[in-house]
C-alpha cells in the first residue's frame, strides 16, 4: 500500500506543479499579501476534534509538504458543514464523528461521489452499506472503527467463581450471581444519550441487521421515513425490556453520569459495564485486574455482536473536484488518511479496528476475543442521528424511571418525538464586519485575532493565548441564529485555563508550545499556529518548526519581571499539563467561560460587535 501511495503522490506531485494556489474568497474583505504559499495548491481540512491535531495533522504535513494544508478545528456535527454550505464556504476535506446518512442528506448536492473510486471499494461491502443511499450515492467513508461492548472484571468473576458469560441467558445469571453477593453485576451510565441509544441497539443487533432491519435503515437515512417500523423496533423494545427486568436497571441507572459506572467497576463494586476499548485503557478494573471487552450477548453465541462506530467519518467537497489534477489531490490526501500509515497515527492506543480490507490494525491483548468477530464481520455500525441520540435518551429514561410500563408505550414515545416539528431558527445576532480565517504572515488570522481579542475585553483579563484553528471558520457579516453562532468556535479541546504568570513564564509557555510534537496543541504549519491578544510574537519559520525571537506589548519588549493575568484555551489534560509543567504550575482554574459563551454574551445578550482584530505575529 505504501508504494502505491508513494506513485501516487509523485504523480499528484508532477500535476501540481503548473498549479496555482487556491483562495476560497468568502466575500470577507480578505487582504491577502504575496506569500510563499500562493505557488502552493491550498487544501482546507476540517478536524471533528483536537485529536487529530496530534499525531494526524503533522502526518499529512509531512506527506504533502507540496500543499498548503489549512486545518480548522470544527464543532462535532454535520450541521456545522450545513452552517458552512449555507455561506458557499465548505472546506475541502470534511470530518465528523457524529454522523448519521440521514443528518447528511442536506448536504449530498454539497459532496463528492466516492461511489465508484478505488477508495470505496477498499472497504468491505457490509460495511459500505450503512453509507450508501437509496440511489447508490456513497459521500462518506468511515475511518477505524472504536468498539463498544460489555466490560467484564474477569479477575471478579475468578473470585467469586462466576462462568464468564457467552450468550445472553449467562449474562444475566452472571449479574444475579454478583448481585447475590453485594457487587452490581451490570451498571452503565444512563444519563449519557450516548449510552443509551448504544444499548437500545446493542441489546437487538441481530433485529437491526435483519432483512427488514437494514431496509428501514436505508429508508430513515434516506429521508423516506420519519417512524420506526413497528416490524423492527416492537421487538427491540421488549427486547430492552426484558434487559432492564432481568438485569434490575431503574430510576436510580437514569441518572447515573458517564464517570460514576466506571468508577464502581474500578473499585470492584460491579462487576460489568457498557464501554470500550479506550476506556479499559483508563478504567481497566482495582490495578491489575484482567479485563476483557466483551459482545452485547444475544440468545445464541451466534447472536452476539459488537456495537461500533468509527473514530470519525470523511468526506469531501464537489466544489473544484470538476478539475482532474484537484481532485486527484484531495483523492491522495483521503486514501492517505484512511490507509494503513494513516489509521496507524489514529489508533495508537491499540483499541480499534479497520472497516477496511487492505488495513490491520494491532490490538492490545485485552481486545483479543473480538478477532473471530472482526474476521466475521460482525461489528455493527450504530445509527446514530442527531434525533436517535436525543429521542433514545428521553425513551430510555422513561423506561427505566417506569415512565412508560410496555414496549408498545415506548415505541409509541418514540414515534411521537420522531414526528415533531423540527424547531424554528431564530436570529438572535448581527455580525456587522466578517473576518478572513486564513492565516497571512503579515496580519495572522483576523477571525481568531477578532475572537480572541472579544474574550480579551469581556474577561478582563491582560492577555489571551489560544490556537487559532479553534475559531472553525470565516467570521461572516449578516445575521446568526444561537446555534449558528457557536459554530464559530465551538470544538472538544478549547477549555480555559487562568493562571497568573510572569513575562519570564509567558516566554516559557510560547517557546514549549511552538516546540512541541506529538500532543494535542502542537504547531505543525501555519493554520495551526496560535493567536495572541495583548501581546505580539516575533516568529522566525524554519525547517524544523518555529522559534520565538522575540514577544511585545504594543511594540515594546514585554517586561519579564511582571505579573500578568493569562487565559489560555487548549486542551486540559494534554496540552495545558505539558506546559503548566514545564513552567512548575501546579494548578490551574478551568472553571471559566468557553469562547463560544463570550461570543455569546457579547454578540447576543450585550448586543455588541466583535472587537477588531490587530496585527498580533510577525512571522520571518
Amino acid at each position: 500500500m505504501k508504494k502505491t501511495l508513494i506513485v501516487l503522490l509523485i504523480l499528484v506531485s508532477v500535476m501540481l506543479t503548473g498549479c496555482g494556489s487556491r483562495s476560497a474568497d468568502s466575500g470577507t474583505g480578505r487582504e491577502n499579501g504575496t506569500t510563499q504559499s500562493e505557488t502552493k495548491e491550498k487544501v482546507v481540512i476540517a478536524c471533528w476534534g483536537n485529536q487529530m491535531l496530534d499525531g494526524y495533522a503533522p502526518y499529512l504535513c509531512e506527506l504533502f509538504p507540496q500543499v498548503e494544508l489549512e486545518f480548522v478545528l470544527a464543532t462535532n456535527s454535520t450541521d456545522y458543514y450545513r452552517f458552512r454550505a449555507d455561506h458557499d464556504d465548505m472546506p475541502d476535506i470534511l470530518t465528523v464523528r457524529r454522523f448519521a446518512l440521514k443528518d447528511a442528506v442536506l448536504l449530498k448536492d454539497y459532496l463528492y461521489d466516492l461511489s465508484n473510486t478505488e477508495l470505496a471499494n477498499t472497504y468491505y461491502g457490509s460495511y459500505l452499506d450503512s453509507y450508501t443511499y437509496d440511489d447508490g450515492t456513497v459521500n462518506w467513508l468511515p475511518t477505524c472503527a472504536e468498539v463498544d461492548g460489555f466490560i467484564i472484571n474477569r479477575t471478579l468473576f475468578d473470585e467469586y467463581n462466576v462462568p464468564i458469560p457467552t450468550d445472553y441467558e449467562s449474562f444475566i445469571a452472571a449479574c444475579e450471581a454478583f448481585e447475590a453477593v453485594g457487587i452490581r453485576g451490570y451498571v452503565s451510565d444512563f444519563a449519557s444519550d450516548f449510552t443509551c441509544m448504544e444499548v437500545l441497539q446493542g441489546v437487538s443487533i441481530p433485529v437491526l441487521q435483519s432483512i427488514e432491519g437494514r431496509k428501514w435503515r436505508q429508508q430513515y437515512e434516506s429521508g423516506a421515513t420519519r417512524e420506526l417500523s413497528a416490524e423492527v423496533w416492537l421487538p427491540v423494545f421488549r427486547n430492552f425490556f426484558d434487559f432492564k427486568e432481568k438485569v434490575g436497571l431503574g430510576a436510580e441507572d437514569a441518572a447515573y453520569p458517564n464517570r460514576t459506572p466506571k468508577d464502581m467497576f474500578s473499585e470492584g463494586k460491579a462487576a460489568m459495564y457498557r464501554g470500550t476499548g479506550a476506556d479499559i485503557i483508563t478504567f481497566p478494573g482495582r490495578g491489575q485486574d484482567e479485563v476483557l471487552l466483551m459482545p452485547y450477548f444475544g440468545q445464541t453465541e451466534q447472536d452476539n455482536w459488537y456495537l461500533s462506530y468509527p473514530t470519525f467519518q470523511i468526506a469531501a467537497s464537489s466544489k473544484g473536484m470538476d478539475d482532474p489534477e484537484r481532485e486527484n489531490l484531495i483523492l491522495a490526501i483521503m486514501t492517505a488518511m484512511v490507509n494503513q500509515e494513516g489509521q496507524d497515527h489514529i489508533s495508537y492506543g491499540k483499541n480499534m479496528v479497520p472497516y477496511k480490507k487492505d488495513v490491520n490494525l494491532d490490538l492490545m491483548p485485552e481486545l483479543d476475543n473480538l478477532k473471530p468477530y472482526i474476521r466475521e464481520n460482525k461489528m455493527y455500525i450504530r445509527l446514530a442521528s442527531n434525533e436517535m441520540f436525543r429521542i433514545s435518551r428521553d425513551v430510555v429514561q422513561m423506561i427505566l424511571r417506569g415512565e412508560v410500563s410496555t414496549p408498545e408505550e415506548a415505541l409509541s414515545a418514540f414515534n411521537q418525538e420522531l414526528a415533531g416539528e423540527e424547531p424554528g431558527t431564530e436570529i438572535v445576532a448581527h455580525i456587522s464586519k466578517g473576518y478572513s480565517n486564513d492565516f497571512t504572515p503579515e496580519h495572522g488570522n483576523q477571525a481568531a485575532s477578532a475572537v480572541a481579542n472579544t474574550i480579551r475585553k469581556l474577561s478582563g483579563y491582560d492577555l489571551v493565548f489560544m490556537q487559532a484553528c479553534y475559531v472553525a471558520n470565516d467570521i461572516y457579516a449578516g445575521d446568526y441564529s444561537r446555534k449558528d453562532l457557536a459554530y464559530i468556535a465551538r470544538n472538544d479541546g478549547g477549555w480555559p485555563g487562568l493562571m497568573k504568570l510572569t513575562g519570564d513564564q509567558i516566554y516559557t509557555l510560547v517557546e514549549t508550545t511552538l516546540s512541541m510534537t506529538g500532543n494535542r496543541g502542537a504547531v505543525c504549519n501555519d493554520s495551526t499556529l496560535y493567536v495572541s491578544s495583548g501581546f505580539e510574537m516575533d516568529i522566525t519559520k524554519t525547517d524544523s518548526g518555529y522559534t520565538l525571537n522575540a514577544l511585545t506589548m504594543d511594540g515594546r519588549d514585554l517586561d519579564r519581571g511582571s505579573t500578568y493575568s493569562f487565559l489560555i484555551y487548549g486542551d486540559r489534560d494534554w496540552y495545558m499539563s505539558e506546559v503548566m509543567e514545564k513552567m512548575g504550575i501546579s494548578e490551574v482554574d478551568t472553571t471559566g467561560p468557553k469562547a463560544e459563551e463570550y461570543l455569546m454574551r457579547c454578540l447576543v445578550e450585550e448586543g455588541g460587535q466583535l472587537e477588531a482584530p490587530t496585527d498580533y505575529i510577525i512571522l520571518r
